[in-house]
């Protein structure tokens, strides 16, 4: 299954001491129990959503190019942890020998570069769709269990911000909301097939 995309605004920031450069970056990849509105649907993350994806081994991407690594938790470059707020928080160790860590460390520090967006999959039964005021009945994906947190990623343009949203990356939550809808109306095997298949080759 391919990875979404989330994304959030003003949560990465580097701090200069002194004339020095920063010797970690700070950012927040995901907002907790914080409902996002996808212009189709409204979906939230439940607290516990990340605990058992903490001890993944997890990048720090920019723009989510696996050839830009800005740090690696395997590596002890990178950490990822819950926050008190029960937000997904990270940080990375620049390279200031590499000069693509100079560069975006600078984006980072001129605000240039100021969001941050996280690479996941689902798991199996880890989301469900309850009702929401503005969407209806199975408006809202609430998520609750995530399975593989690939990269989190300081973005110049993000997955999503507010209601703008990539198409793309939310394939997945439409396809799996038709499958849930197409086996709750006892829809005919046919129908039930096609969006099975589709969701888990997507």
């Amino acid at each position: 299954m391919t990875p979404e995309r989330r994304a959030f605004i003003g949560t990465i920031e580097a701090r200069a001491e002194g004339d020095n450069m920063p010797t970690e970056i700070t950012g927040v990849a995901a907002i907790i129990n914080s409902v996002t509105d996808l212009g189709f649907a409204e979906e939230v993350i439940l607290d516990g959503a990340f605990d058992g994806a903490l001890e993944d081994d997890v990048r720090v991407l920019g723009n989510h190019d696996p050839n830009i690594v800005l740090g690696r938790t395997k590596a002890g470059t990178a950490k990822i942890f819950v926050k008190a707020d029960g937000a997904l928080g990270y940080t990375f160790t620049p390279d200031y020998q590499n000069p693509t860590h100079v560069s975006w460390v600078r984006s980072i520090m001129r605000g240039d570069v100021s969001q941050s967006s996280f690479a996941f999959t689902i798991a199996e039964g880890g989301s469900r769709w309850v009702e929401s005021v503005k969407y209806g009945p199975m408006g809202k994906r609430e998520i609750t269990q995530i399975k593989n947190l690939y990269d989190v990623s300081p973005v110049t343009y993000p997955a999503y911000s507010d209601t703008s949203v990539s198409a793309r990356d939310l394939e997945a939550a439409k396809y799996e909301r038709e499958l849930i809808a197409a086996e709750e109306s006892k829809a005919s095997a046919d129908v039930i097939a096609l969006a099975l298949a589709r969701y888990k080759n997507y």
